[in-house]
């Protein structure tokens, strides 16, 4: 459910529309703020325990779930380390959103900070990182001067490389290939 609802909010954060689906507003909604992604965690955690204690007992009884209690503490410890990770991860969004924010916001060029930005981005191909990717994003869906910066560039970069694929896929470079032996050869 969680990785349905970031897909769909990815969808519409990259095609600057507002979270339009109840999964798009539940994900904005979990990544906005630490103390949300903390809370979704903890109720993820109490419905693991309920089901794992109403289950163990309605099938084997009290006996079996206390023999596998040590089992369900493990399960409930790595889940509550997963829920701490992805929370961390929301902080560490959420900063990098921050400190974008704040150097865009006191440039006077920042139609120029946001190009340098997705530039770099764009330079460091696939190992770049995607969480500034999603903060950049995440800041163009503001109404304010830094998201109309940031949108406009993603808006030219995103034309540049269709523009870039376009021209790498057309006619000129199929006289180039191979298309190797005939049936009549």
């Amino acid at each position: 459910m969680g990785r349905r609802a970031r897909d769909v909010y990815l969808g519409d954060i990259m095609q600057f529309r507002a979270p339009s689906s109840f999964m798009s507003r539940y994900y904005n909604w979990r990544v906005t703020r630490f103390i949300n992604a903390l809370i979704e965690g903890v109720v993820f955690l109490v419905i693991l325990l309920g089901s794992v204690i109403l289950l163990s007992v309605a099938i084997a009884g009290v006996s079996a779930f206390m023999g596998a209690s040590f089992y369900v503490v493990v399960v409930m410890f790595l889940s509550f380390v997963s829920i701490v990770q992805m929370a961390w991860r929301v902080k560490e969004i959420n900063e990098r959103e921050n400190g974008i924010m704040a150097s865009i916001s006191t440039s006077a060029d920042k139609i120029g900070i946001a190009r340098e930005l997705v530039e770099n981005l764009m330079i460091q191909g696939s190992i770049g990182d995607g969480r500034v990717w999603f903060a950049l994003y995440r800041l163009a869906q503001r109404p304010n001067q830094v998201g109309w910066a940031i949108r406009d560039v993603l808006i030219e970069k995103g034309k540049e490389m269709r523009e870039m694929f376009q021209y790498s896929n057309s006619d000129g470079d199929q006289a180039a290939r191979d298309e190797g032996p005939g049936i009549g050869s």
